[in-house]
């Protein structure tokens, strides 16, 4: 039984390393998909940051 517990332990700490990466790979993809809302946002209703990015006044 000791044993059995042994193993079990050794296998979740050795999976920690993808556990660890599948949450910073979800961060990224998290503040990423923000960044790209809070960007298109600022593109459509901010007339200055639309005319700077296209060259086009805001309609």
């Amino acid at each position: 039984m000791n044993q059995n517990f042994q193993a079990i332990l050794q296998k979740t700490t050795d999976d920690n390393t993808s556990n660890d990466q599948t949450f910073l790979l979800g961060g990224a993809l998290i503040f990423f998909n923000l960044f790209v809302m809070l960007f298109v946002g600022l593109y459509w209703m901010n007339p200055v940051m639309h005319e700077f990015i296209s060259g086009r006044p805001l309609l």
